[in-house]
């Protein structure tokens, strides 16, 4: 077995970060951002980045909107080849921390219904299904389920088993 590579505490990330960010992007999702959209994104002050550094790039990130008392949950990627190791998990609850201190009462996402990895990070972090929006990805065709996280929520109180 080969030793494990080492990996960064999670980290604020920069437009500098926009190549790594859209090449981890693109090896995660099928309707991925481009490294234009990334600077673009960036550049926005809503908009934030932060992401788990290894030796040669970037092995998970999570970008969200900061809106007030409120946050979206844009995307949350782990490289193909490091899931299941849970650094989506340590990202989602670093800045989970920091949301529930800047009283940033409500956090919203959507999710692929069948992602069922997603939904169970999800949940444990906190979020419950409160709707879905039919026909949401546009690659697919794939429901979209709405989740919802109020402040300081370690678990989710409950959440719909049909969806």
């Amino acid at each position: 077995m080969q030793p494990q590579p080492p990996f960064s505490d999670p980290v604020r990330l920069g437009p500098a970060d926009a190549a790594l960010l859209a090449g981890l992007e693109a090896r995660a999702f099928p309707d991925a951002w481009d490294e234009a959209a990334f600077v673009a994104a960036l550049a926005r002050p809503v908009f934030a980045a932060f992401g788990i550094r290894q030796e040669n790039g970037l092995a998970a990130y999570a970008t969200f909107h900061f809106l007030g008392e409120e946050f979206e949950v844009v995307n949350i990627a782990t490289d193909p080849g490091l899931r299941g190791r849970g650094m989506a998990s340590r990202l989602l609850g670093h800045v989970l921390q920091h949301t529930d201190k800047a009283g940033m009462n409500q956090g919203y996402l959507e999710v692929r219904a069948g992602n069922v990895p997603a939904k169970k990070l999800y949940l444990r972090h906190g979020f419950a299904v409160v709707g879905v929006r039919k026909r949401y990805y546009a690659d697919n065709g794939e429901d979209a389920l709405i989740m919802v996280r109020f402040a300081g929520q370690e678990q989710a109180v409950s959440s719909p088993t049909h969806y």
